[in-house]
């Protein structure tokens, strides 16, 4: 019987906080996907600015040649 009921309370405490979990990971994640999105988009911008400097780098010998 204390098993019983002891289960019935786990299984409503789970589902009383998984819900709320569940929103505040998915914001998290969120704001996680909106942060990677800006840096991908400003790499796509920039490309052509730094494979320019890539070339100047090697050249000077600050990195190595591809």
């Amino acid at each position: 019987m204390k098993l019983t009921v002891f289960l019935l309370v786990l299984l409503a405490l789970c589902a009383v906080f998984s819900t709320t979990e569940g929103s505040w990971l998915k914001k998290q994640l969120k704001k996680a996907e909106k942060g990677v999105r800006r840096v991908r988009d400003r790499a796509r911008e920039n490309l052509d600015v730094v494979a320019g400097y890539t070339g100047v780098a090697a050249q000077a010998g600050l990195i190595g040649k591809k």
